[in-house]
């Protein structure tokens, strides 16, 4: 049987305690899921590592935007369209203005986020506690394979699997059709990572959405206690529980698993 382990975004501005974005819980979650590769590793035959990264200058970012008097916005200030209607916030770029408007118009409604998986800093390296897990692991001859979302500077990305906003003419904002290859190839899906309301959420909700065969579903085992939600969206964490034990995902526990 083949078992695929995907580790969605374990990384330091998330993971580790001093991190731009830190979910609280999540280095103990990183520390079960360590022990669980640790018990598993001669049954997990394919690891795949997500990594959020980012640039500074990021639709996300509070650089992107100024408010009416010309300051950027603080992290988590939530912008809708209607703000940018009544002048309250706009592009500070005038060059990114039309797009802007049109990705607005898109989702509606949006979060600032602190600066976070800068490529090439300290917070978009991989958690230390999991990372030595996994470089153990990829001595028995494994490849571990990372995949890098977030690149565009337009578009939020929390699914590894495609991002809110397609881009015309960016490849990085196409569906990765890569990735449900390999995962499709798969007779079993274990999952982890952070945070479970929304780049796990999301992650895995594209992945039944686009996966060939639908039942995809059924090869799918969220392992409920190596992932948190960011503070102040639990209930969107246990509505997409929900949602994916209704479509026959499995929600179990490292301590369960063989």
């Amino acid at each position: 049987m083949k078992t695929l382990l995907l580790v969605i975004d374990p990384q330091n501005s998330f993971c580790d305690p001093a991190g731009e974005l830190y979910v609280g819980g999540a280095e103990e979650d990183m520390g079960r899921l360590a022990e669980f590769i640790r018990r598993q590793r001669s049954d997990i035959h394919r690891i795949i590592v997500t990594l959020d990264s980012h640039n500074k200058i990021h639709i996300a970012h509070p650089i992107w935007w100024i408010d009416a008097e010309g300051n950027p916005p603080d992290p988590f200030t939530r912008i809708s369209i209607h703000d940018m209607d009544a002048g309250r916030y706009q592009a500070s770029d005038p060059a990114y203005r039309a797009w802007t408007r049109r990705y607005m118009e898109a989702i509606e409604s949006h979060v600032i986020w602190p600066y976070h998986c800068l490529i090439g800093t300290w917070g978009h390296e991989v958690f230390e506690p999991l990372l030595e897990e996994l470089n153990a692991w990829r001595e028995q001859f494994h490849d571990l394979e990372f995949v890098m979302k977030g690149f565009s500077r337009l578009t939020e990305n929390f699914s590894a699997i495609r991002p809110a906003v397609e881009v015309p003419d960016s490849p990085f904002t196409q569906v990765n059709r890569g990735l449900l290859r390999m995962l499709n190839e798969a007779d079993r899906i274990w999952v982890a990572g952070e945070a479970s309301t929304h780049c796990v959420a999301d992650t895995v909700t594209d992945i039944l959405r686009f996966s060939d065969p639908p039942t995809i579903a059924k090869k799918i085992t969220l392992l409920g206690d190596a992932m948190s939600p960011v503070a102040g969206f639990e209930p969107s964490a246990d509505a997409f529980f929900e949602r994916m034990k209704a479509a026959g995902v499995k929600v179990s526990e490292t301590g369960q698993m063989s």
